[in-house]
């Protein structure tokens, strides 16, 4: 019995020991069959591949990276019945299976095929370690081999840093640091509705494709008030690798327009005609008793410089591009052409006579010069800066104007109170519409939808509906209105009334006058800034030149 007793005390002794000894809940308690997980750098090109905006497709080169930092991590698939799950761990540490608490899971993935996963969400020039925990149906789990990767320096060109400068309601002003590389390509600045524009173009317009690299800048003119834009910056270099620059937020401020004088600047005598360049940075005054243009600076609204041009300038336009005005010198019958980038006049086109005012195509390979006498247009072809056309239209043309699509200019004549219509594509005169008495201005919205005319004589403003040519509305504005211009966005147009000194704000919306401002001696020029915030009025009777904000 004694001997009974032994046996049995010595078998439970040896149950408990055993029972003792095993940790069924341990990371090495599955009988699964390890994964082997291993690493290779990749390129994502899903973020990239075509910019849908541009209908431009990107090429890439066959390597995979694309400029985006990325991952790939694989491993051999468990095929035994057990499988419940894998389990994929990341971190900046090794020995994640002891230390999983300061890992990143990556993924939980319950079918036993998936053997791939791509992480994004990782930095260049980093050390990173991978595990793989695989877990059967009883909850017990086995570890794969701890894989490393060191992610290497970021390939293509150094990214810009992207900064915001001046931020008006209807333009955003952009700045970036120049790409330093020899293998420059491009810059492509991207604006979107919504953050994260590098993870998904599509959702973004490209509003600039840049091929020199000192082209930091830009000023978007295409904004609405009191809205949240994002933008980032893509620089590509010649081997088709790119970088973004960070991605900054900008909230336009509500609508204002310019309605009070905050600076006069003294230019030469007799200033009849202003434009801005594309930039802004500059405004250039035709002064027609000094026979010289006048370059204001507007960050200091100083002049900087005076050019000299032919006799009696008396119209000026600049080229969509900013490189070059064209100047209509009255008593000389020609237009003398300008290089903006140091001011030189580098042509004189002989023209009509007594030609009056200017207007660039929207493409500039053409700019139009009326001749108050002659009753016609000559067409200059910028290209050659040669006169390819002549174009007769009305009595006494005054001014002209392009549609912003190019198809169709439309011209003021003078004594005959009407406006020709010419088509661009074959510069013919398709239409003549009857407005007021003694034109002296036209100017069309940004949209092209309507045109306006100022009729001298009748102190009023025509407003032509564009689709059909047709006088939909009169506007009652001050005495002798002398010029015209829209504001970028189009919801104003402001007008210079001769004999009044000021200036009459007409709210497109209803054409309702909304403010008059009073400005210098005999205003008979106007232009505004890309950005709506300033327009210039040249002051014929005192000299000057008054700055709207």
């Amino acid at each position: 019995m004694k001997s009974i007793i032994s046996v049995l005390m010595l078998a439970l002794t040896t149950v408990i020991i055993l029972s003792c000894g095993e940790d069924p809940s341990g990371p090495s308690g599955s009988s699964l069959t390890p994964s082997v997980l291993s690493l290779v750098l990749t390129g994502d090109s899903s973020k990239t591949g075509s910019d849908s905006n541009q209908n431009e497709a990107f090429l890439f080169s066959s390597t995979g990276l694309k400029g985006e930092c990325e991952v790939t991590a694989s491993w051999t698939i468990c095929d035994e019945s057990e499988f419940a799950s894998y389990t994929l761990y990341r971190s900046e540490n090794p020995d994640i299976s002891e230390n999983t608490s300061s890992a990143t899971v990556l993924g939980v993935f319950s079918d036993p095929n998936t053997s791939e996963f791509v992480d994004n969400d990782v930095s260049w020039v980093k050390t990173y370690y991978y595990a793989l925990k695989l877990t059967d149906n009883n909850d017990e789990s086995v570890w794969s081999n701890e894989a490393s990767i060191i992610t290497q320096e970021a390939p293509g060109p150094t990214p810009s840093v992207l900064s915001v400068g001046n931020l008006f309601f209807s333009s955003v002003e952009l700045h970036w640091s120049q790409c330093p590389n020899g293998d420059y390509a491009l810059y492509k600045l991207y604006r979107s509705d919504f953050p994260d524009i590098q993870a998904d173009t599509s959702s973004a317009l490209c509003v600039a494709t840049l091929m020199q690299a000192s082209d930091t800048s830009y000023i978007d003119i295409d904004v609405t008030p009191e809205q949240t834009y994002y933008y980032a910056l893509l620089t590509r270099d010649i081997n088709e690798y790119f970088n973004w620059s960070n991605e900054i937020q900008v909230v336009t401020p509500e609508y204002s327009a310019p309605d009070s004088v905050v600076a006069t600047v003294g230019v030469g005598e007799g200033p009849c005609s202003i434009v801005s360049l594309p930039s802004g940075e500059y405004v250039y005054v035709a002064n027609v008793f000094d026979d010289n243009v006048s370059v204001i600076q507007t960050s200091s609204n100083t002049v900087v410089e005076t050019v000299s041009v032919g006799n009696n300038p008396i119209g000026i336009c600049s080229l969509p591009s900013g490189e070059y005005l064209y100047v209509a010198n009255r008593s000389d019958n020609n237009v003398s052409v300008f290089r903006t980038s140091d001011n030189t006049v580098v042509e004189t086109v002989s023209v009509g006579e007594h030609p009056s005012a200017l207007c660039s195509h929207p493409s500039g390979d053409y700019v139009y010069v009326t001749h108050f006498f002659a009753d016609n247009i000559s067409v200059i072809q910028t290209s050659n800066n040669t006169v390819v056309e002549t174009v007769s239209v009305g009595n006494n043309p005054v001014d002209i104007c392009s549609l912003p699509s190019g198809e169709y200019l439309y011209v003021a004549n003078r004594s005959g109170d009407n406006v020709s219509v010419i088509r661009t594509s074959d510069n013919t005169v398709v239409e003549t519409v009857s407005v007021g008495d003694y034109l002296t201005s036209i100017c069309s919205l940004p949209s092209g939808e309507y045109v306006y005319v100022a009729n001298g004589k009748d102190d009023n403003i025509s407003v032509i509906r564009t689709s059909d040519n047709t006088v939909v509305e009169t506007v009652s504005v001050g005495e002798h209105p002398s010029a015209l211009c829209s504001l970028p966005s189009g919801d104003y147009v402001y007008v210079t009334n001769l004999d009044d000194d000021n200036v009459s704000v007409i709210r497109t919306s209803d054409n309702t006058v909304v403010e008059t401002v009073s400005v210098g001696n005999n205003p008979i020029g106007i232009c505004s800034l890309p950005s709506g915030k300033y327009l210039y009025v040249a002051n014929y009777g005192d000299n000057s030149v008054s700055v709207l904000r």
